[in-house]
Protein backbone atom coordinates (compact mmCIF):
# COMPACT_ATOMS: atom_id res chain seq x y z
CA UNK A 1 0.00 0.00 0.00
CA UNK A 2 1.13 3.52 -0.95
CA UNK A 3 -1.08 6.63 0.79
CA UNK A 4 1.01 8.76 -0.82
CA UNK A 5 2.07 8.76 -4.33
CA UNK A 6 4.26 11.17 -4.90
CA UNK A 7 4.59 14.44 -3.53
CA UNK A 8 4.53 18.54 -5.66
CA UNK A 9 7.16 21.11 -4.34
CA UNK A 10 4.51 24.08 -4.56
CA UNK A 11 5.56 27.18 -2.72
CA UNK A 12 8.62 26.21 -0.71
CA UNK A 13 6.14 23.13 0.94
CA UNK A 14 5.55 19.63 -0.08
CA UNK A 15 1.75 18.53 -1.19
CA UNK A 16 1.41 15.05 -1.27
CA UNK A 17 -0.74 13.66 -3.99
CA UNK A 18 -2.85 10.71 -1.93
CA UNK A 19 -3.51 7.56 -3.09
CA UNK A 20 -7.46 7.49 -2.31
CA UNK A 21 -8.17 10.50 -3.53
CA UNK A 22 -6.87 9.47 -7.14
CA UNK A 23 -8.85 6.36 -7.23
CA UNK A 24 -11.55 8.34 -5.70
CA UNK A 25 -10.96 10.29 -8.87
CA UNK A 26 -10.59 7.46 -11.15
CA UNK A 27 -14.17 6.12 -9.96
CA UNK A 28 -15.90 8.88 -10.42
CA UNK A 29 -14.49 9.54 -14.36
CA UNK A 30 -14.84 5.96 -15.06
CA UNK A 31 -18.67 6.16 -13.75
CA UNK A 32 -19.39 9.21 -15.31
CA UNK A 33 -18.18 7.99 -18.77
CA UNK A 34 -19.77 4.81 -18.91
CA UNK A 35 -23.08 6.66 -17.88
CA UNK A 36 -22.63 9.09 -20.53
CA UNK A 37 -22.48 6.35 -23.14
CA UNK A 38 -24.87 4.48 -22.04
CA UNK A 39 -27.00 7.44 -21.91
CA UNK A 40 -26.31 7.84 -25.37
CA UNK A 41 -27.59 4.85 -26.56
CA UNK A 42 -31.43 5.41 -24.93
CA UNK A 43 -31.93 8.75 -26.11
CA UNK A 44 -31.28 10.51 -22.88
CA UNK A 45 -29.61 13.93 -23.33
CA UNK A 46 -25.81 13.60 -22.70
CA UNK A 47 -25.44 17.36 -21.12
CA UNK A 48 -28.03 16.66 -19.05
CA UNK A 49 -26.42 13.75 -17.54
CA UNK A 50 -23.05 15.20 -17.44
CA UNK A 51 -24.66 18.26 -15.04
CA UNK A 52 -26.50 15.23 -13.08
CA UNK A 53 -22.88 13.73 -12.87
CA UNK A 54 -21.49 16.61 -11.06
CA UNK A 55 -24.18 16.74 -8.57
CA UNK A 56 -23.84 13.43 -7.92
CA UNK A 57 -19.88 14.31 -7.11
CA UNK A 58 -21.03 17.08 -4.96
CA UNK A 59 -23.67 15.37 -3.17
CA UNK A 60 -22.11 11.90 -2.85
CA UNK A 61 -18.83 13.54 -1.35
CA UNK A 62 -21.23 15.42 0.67
CA UNK A 63 -23.15 12.91 1.96
CA UNK A 64 -20.60 10.48 2.28
CA UNK A 65 -18.48 12.83 4.79
CA UNK A 66 -21.16 13.93 6.60
CA UNK A 67 -22.20 10.28 7.64
CA UNK A 68 -18.83 9.82 8.63
CA UNK A 69 -18.20 12.44 10.87
CA UNK A 70 -21.78 12.11 12.38
CA UNK A 71 -20.78 8.47 13.51
CA UNK A 72 -17.50 9.76 14.06
CA UNK A 73 -18.18 12.96 16.18
CA UNK A 74 -16.11 12.27 19.31
CA UNK A 75 -13.15 12.26 17.81
CA UNK A 76 -13.05 15.07 15.39
CA UNK A 77 -14.21 17.27 18.40
CA UNK A 78 -11.27 15.76 20.70
CA UNK A 79 -8.70 16.52 17.84
CA UNK A 80 -9.94 20.32 17.45
CA UNK A 81 -10.28 20.59 21.54
CA UNK A 82 -7.14 18.86 22.94
CA UNK A 83 -3.87 18.56 21.50
CA UNK A 84 -1.01 15.78 21.49
CA UNK A 85 0.28 14.53 24.92
CA UNK A 86 3.37 17.47 25.71
CA UNK A 87 2.27 19.32 22.27
CA UNK A 88 2.04 23.19 21.93
CA UNK A 89 -0.23 23.92 19.23
CA UNK A 90 0.53 26.88 16.87
CA UNK A 91 -2.27 28.64 14.84
CA UNK A 92 -1.87 27.01 12.18
CA UNK A 93 -1.51 23.39 13.61
CA UNK A 94 -5.26 24.14 15.45
CA UNK A 95 -6.88 25.23 12.33
CA UNK A 96 -5.85 22.45 10.73
CA UNK A 97 -6.96 20.35 13.67
CA UNK A 98 -10.23 21.66 13.29
CA UNK A 99 -10.71 21.79 9.82
CA UNK A 100 -10.33 17.70 9.92
CA UNK A 101 -13.81 16.73 8.47
CA UNK A 102 -12.93 18.81 5.24
CA UNK A 103 -10.14 16.34 4.99
CA UNK A 104 -11.49 14.01 3.20
CA UNK A 105 -7.97 12.66 1.18
CA UNK A 106 -7.14 11.46 4.43
CA UNK A 107 -9.96 9.03 4.23
CA UNK A 108 -13.04 8.47 6.13
CA UNK A 109 -16.42 8.18 3.67
CA UNK A 110 -19.41 6.17 4.65
CA UNK A 111 -20.90 4.71 1.38
CA UNK A 112 -24.34 4.41 2.59
CA UNK A 113 -24.41 8.62 3.44
CA UNK A 114 -23.09 9.28 -0.51
CA UNK A 115 -26.05 7.23 -1.76
CA UNK A 116 -28.93 9.06 0.35
CA UNK A 117 -26.66 12.19 -1.14
CA UNK A 118 -26.87 10.71 -4.88
CA UNK A 119 -30.49 9.75 -4.43
CA UNK A 120 -31.79 12.98 -3.66
CA UNK A 121 -30.04 14.60 -5.84
CA UNK A 122 -31.70 12.56 -8.76
CA UNK A 123 -35.15 12.48 -7.21
CA UNK A 124 -34.67 16.67 -7.61
CA UNK A 125 -33.23 16.25 -10.88
CA UNK A 126 -35.81 13.88 -12.38
CA UNK A 127 -38.80 15.96 -10.88
CA UNK A 128 -37.10 19.22 -12.46
CA UNK A 129 -36.50 17.42 -16.06
CA UNK A 130 -39.55 15.69 -15.62
CA UNK A 131 -37.75 12.07 -15.73
CA UNK A 132 -38.45 8.55 -14.85
CA UNK A 133 -36.51 8.86 -11.45
CA UNK A 134 -36.00 5.05 -11.92
CA UNK A 135 -34.28 5.51 -15.35
CA UNK A 136 -31.99 7.27 -13.38
CA UNK A 137 -31.24 5.19 -11.13
CA UNK A 138 -30.93 1.94 -13.72
CA UNK A 139 -28.81 4.43 -15.63
CA UNK A 140 -25.96 4.73 -13.07
CA UNK A 141 -26.54 1.54 -10.96
CA UNK A 142 -23.83 0.19 -12.87
CA UNK A 143 -21.90 2.95 -12.71
CA UNK A 144 -21.63 3.55 -8.77
CA UNK A 145 -20.74 -0.11 -8.77
CA UNK A 146 -17.90 0.52 -11.08
CA UNK A 147 -16.95 3.76 -8.77
CA UNK A 148 -16.76 1.56 -5.74
CA UNK A 149 -14.10 -0.73 -6.94
CA UNK A 150 -11.74 1.56 -7.31
CA UNK A 151 -13.13 3.73 -3.82
CA UNK A 152 -12.27 0.78 -2.43
CA UNK A 153 -9.12 0.47 -4.18
CA UNK A 154 -8.34 3.90 -2.89
CA UNK A 155 -9.04 2.45 0.42
CA UNK A 156 -6.48 -0.56 0.39
CA UNK A 157 -3.99 2.46 -0.80
CA UNK A 158 -4.88 4.06 2.48
CA UNK A 159 -5.33 1.40 5.11
CA UNK A 160 -8.25 2.66 5.81
CA UNK A 161 -10.97 0.17 6.25
CA UNK A 162 -9.02 -2.72 7.04
CA UNK A 163 -10.24 -5.79 8.40
CA UNK A 164 -9.32 -8.37 11.44
CA UNK A 165 -6.53 -10.64 11.92
CA UNK A 166 -6.07 -13.74 10.28
CA UNK A 167 -6.17 -16.83 12.59
CA UNK A 168 -4.12 -19.39 11.78
CA UNK A 169 -3.34 -18.10 8.08
CA UNK A 170 -0.28 -16.20 6.69
CA UNK A 171 -1.78 -14.93 3.20
CA UNK A 172 -3.28 -11.73 4.47
CA UNK A 173 -2.21 -8.10 4.60
CA UNK A 174 -0.03 -6.08 6.91
CA UNK A 175 0.23 -2.58 6.97
CA UNK A 176 3.53 -0.46 7.31
CA UNK A 177 3.95 2.60 10.56
CA UNK A 178 2.45 4.98 8.55
CA UNK A 179 -1.12 3.42 7.40
CA UNK A 180 -4.32 4.47 8.69
CA UNK A 181 -4.98 0.70 10.11
CA UNK A 182 -1.32 0.81 11.57
CA UNK A 183 -1.94 3.56 13.63
CA UNK A 184 -5.44 3.24 14.74
CA UNK A 185 -4.54 -0.57 16.06
CA UNK A 186 -1.65 0.87 17.44
CA UNK A 187 -4.13 3.79 19.60
CA UNK A 188 -5.87 1.22 21.12
CA UNK A 189 -3.06 -0.72 22.48
CA UNK A 190 -3.71 -3.70 19.91
CA UNK A 191 0.32 -3.12 18.44
CA UNK A 192 2.86 -2.38 20.87
CA UNK A 193 3.81 1.58 20.50
CA UNK A 194 7.85 0.50 19.37
CA UNK A 195 6.54 -2.05 16.84
CA UNK A 196 7.81 -2.27 13.28
CA UNK A 197 5.56 -4.78 12.02
CA UNK A 198 1.80 -5.98 12.31
CA UNK A 199 -0.25 -9.56 12.45
CA UNK A 200 -1.39 -10.39 9.06
CA UNK A 201 -4.81 -9.00 8.59
CA UNK A 202 -8.17 -9.97 6.09
CA UNK A 203 -8.09 -7.98 3.19
CA UNK A 204 -11.58 -6.85 3.43
CA UNK A 205 -10.94 -3.73 0.88
CA UNK A 206 -10.29 -5.81 -2.01
CA UNK A 207 -12.65 -8.55 -0.73
CA UNK A 208 -15.42 -6.09 -1.35
CA UNK A 209 -13.72 -4.32 -4.48
CA UNK A 210 -13.78 -8.24 -6.17
CA UNK A 211 -17.55 -8.66 -5.24
CA UNK A 212 -18.36 -4.60 -6.60
CA UNK A 213 -16.61 -5.77 -9.68
CA UNK A 214 -19.16 -8.98 -9.88
CA UNK A 215 -22.07 -7.14 -9.10
CA UNK A 216 -20.85 -4.44 -12.09
CA UNK A 217 -20.64 -7.86 -14.29
CA UNK A 218 -23.84 -8.78 -13.75
CA UNK A 219 -25.70 -5.11 -13.67
CA UNK A 220 -24.37 -5.23 -17.24
CA UNK A 221 -25.55 -8.19 -18.15
CA UNK A 222 -28.99 -7.21 -16.78
CA UNK A 223 -29.25 -4.12 -18.41
CA UNK A 224 -28.54 -6.00 -21.97
CA UNK A 225 -31.82 -8.19 -21.23
CA UNK A 226 -34.04 -4.46 -20.81
CA UNK A 227 -35.65 -5.10 -17.93
CA UNK A 228 -38.66 -3.04 -16.39
CA UNK A 229 -37.72 0.29 -14.85
CA UNK A 230 -35.85 -0.09 -11.64
CA UNK A 231 -35.23 -3.28 -12.21
CA UNK A 232 -31.30 -2.50 -12.03
CA UNK A 233 -31.29 -0.59 -9.85
CA UNK A 234 -32.82 -2.48 -6.97
CA UNK A 235 -30.86 -5.92 -7.94
CA UNK A 236 -27.76 -3.55 -7.27
CA UNK A 237 -29.31 -2.64 -3.98
CA UNK A 238 -30.01 -5.77 -2.84
CA UNK A 239 -26.67 -7.16 -4.32
CA UNK A 240 -24.69 -4.56 -2.72
CA UNK A 241 -26.47 -5.09 0.93
CA UNK A 242 -25.75 -8.79 1.18
CA UNK A 243 -21.99 -8.09 0.32
CA UNK A 244 -21.77 -5.57 2.46
CA UNK A 245 -23.37 -7.15 5.30
CA UNK A 246 -20.86 -10.17 4.78
CA UNK A 247 -17.62 -8.27 4.72
CA UNK A 248 -18.42 -6.28 7.79
CA UNK A 249 -17.88 -9.61 9.80
CA UNK A 250 -13.94 -9.48 8.50
CA UNK A 251 -14.01 -5.67 9.06
CA UNK A 252 -11.62 -4.60 12.21
CA UNK A 253 -11.70 -0.73 11.48
CA UNK A 254 -12.99 0.68 14.75
CA UNK A 255 -14.82 3.75 13.78
CA UNK A 256 -17.61 1.70 12.20
CA UNK A 257 -19.68 0.72 16.01
CA UNK A 258 -22.14 -2.01 16.50
CA UNK A 259 -25.44 -1.54 17.78
CA UNK A 260 -25.51 -5.20 19.18
CA UNK A 261 -22.35 -6.95 19.88
CA UNK A 262 -22.82 -10.76 19.06
CA UNK A 263 -19.61 -13.30 19.35
CA UNK A 264 -20.19 -16.76 17.55
CA UNK A 265 -16.21 -17.96 17.84
CA UNK A 266 -17.52 -21.34 15.79
CA UNK A 267 -18.26 -19.08 12.86
CA UNK A 268 -15.23 -17.25 13.01
CA UNK A 269 -13.24 -20.21 13.62
CA UNK A 270 -14.74 -21.04 10.06
CA UNK A 271 -13.57 -17.84 8.77
CA UNK A 272 -10.61 -17.64 10.71
CA UNK A 273 -11.24 -14.71 12.46
CA UNK A 274 -10.29 -13.65 16.36
CA UNK A 275 -12.93 -15.91 18.17
CA UNK A 276 -13.83 -13.20 20.91
CA UNK A 277 -14.48 -10.69 18.77
CA UNK A 278 -17.89 -9.47 17.49
CA UNK A 279 -19.45 -10.77 14.03
CA UNK A 280 -22.77 -8.84 14.55
CA UNK A 281 -24.27 -6.22 14.31
CA UNK A 282 -22.46 -3.34 13.24
CA UNK A 283 -24.11 -0.22 11.78
CA UNK A 284 -23.68 -1.00 8.51
CA UNK A 285 -24.76 -4.67 9.00
CA UNK A 286 -28.20 -2.61 10.50
CA UNK A 287 -28.25 -0.68 7.40
CA UNK A 288 -27.50 -3.92 4.53
CA UNK A 289 -30.56 -5.55 7.05
CA UNK A 290 -32.94 -2.62 6.62
CA UNK A 291 -32.28 -2.54 2.70
CA UNK A 292 -33.00 -5.83 2.21
CA UNK A 293 -35.96 -6.05 4.22
CA UNK A 294 -37.56 -3.12 2.47
CA UNK A 295 -36.39 -4.28 -1.19
CA UNK A 296 -38.59 -8.03 -0.29
CA UNK A 297 -40.91 -6.11 1.04
CA UNK A 298 -41.28 -3.16 -1.23
CA UNK A 299 -40.43 -5.23 -4.47
CA UNK A 300 -43.74 -4.89 -6.45
CA UNK A 301 -44.39 -1.52 -5.62
CA UNK A 302 -40.95 -0.11 -6.60
CA UNK A 303 -41.28 -1.77 -9.92
CA UNK A 304 -44.56 -0.62 -10.75
CA UNK A 305 -44.52 1.27 -13.86
CA UNK A 306 -44.38 4.83 -14.19
CA UNK A 307 -45.33 7.69 -16.61
CA UNK A 308 -42.28 9.95 -16.48
CA UNK A 309 -40.40 9.62 -19.55
CA UNK A 310 -36.68 10.64 -20.40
Amino acid sequence: MKPILFSLELGGHQLGVHSYGLFIAFGFAAGIALAWRQAQRIGFDGGKVLDLSFWFLVSGLLGSRALYVALNAGDFVRACSTPGAGQTRTVARAVWDCTRALHVWEGGLVFYGGVLGAALTAALFARANKWSFKSIADLFAPSLALGHVFGRLGCFAAGCCFGKEIVGARWGVSFPPDSVAFDELRSVGAIAPNATAMAPLHATQLYEAAGELCIFGILLWLRRRRPPAGTVVLTYAGLYAALRFVVEMFRGDLSRGYVVEVVMPGLAALLRLPAREPMLLSSGQLISLVVIVALVLGRRWLLRPDSATS
